[in-house]
């Protein structure tokens, strides 16, 4: 009897060992998806200069944002403008809640046609968040009358 006790014991050791030698991998929860990061955008211009502003008159009525990997297109319009000057729109253009993703961003010829606007390809990614929640796009102005 003596000798039956001794083998369970040893077998259960041995047992034992093996579980704490090869740890158990944790197993994929079936049905889960990878929860997909949107972002906060806030949208202004790049000077001929090289300056930039998020908070001035514009002529242009807004910003378009194109995803290159879905093909869909956002539309971001410019608030109203205080400064009761011929430029009806104020910066900046805000965008919440985009996926993540590589985009284009442009903003749109105003009425008048004072003012050519580049356009700016960006991935956007954690590091790009700032302090307030914000990724800043800059895009450029490519020329003004």
């Amino acid at each position: 009897m003596k000798k039956i006790i001794s083998i369970c014991m040893l077998v259960l050791g041995v047992a034992s060992l093996a579980t704490y030698a090869t740890p158990e991998l944790p197993k994929p929860v079936s049905g889960t998806k990878a929860q997909v990061a949107t972002y906060h955008v806030r949208l202004g211009y790049r000077n001929l200069d090289g300056s930039v502003t998020t908070s001035a008159s514009t002529e242009s009525p807004g910003f378009t944002i194109y995803n290159q990997e879905t093909g869909e297109d956002y539309y971001v319009e410019n608030g109203p403008s205080s400064s009761g000057t011929f430029l009806p729109y104020q910066l900046p253009g805000i965008m919440n809640g985009l996926p993540a993703g590589t985009y284009e961003f442009s903003a749109e010829r105003g009425q008048g046609n004072w003012t050519g606007y580049g356009s700016v390809t960006v991935t956007l990614s954690p590091e790009m968040i700032g302090a307030d929640g914000y990724v800043t796009i800059y895009v450029p102005i490519a020329w003004e009358e």
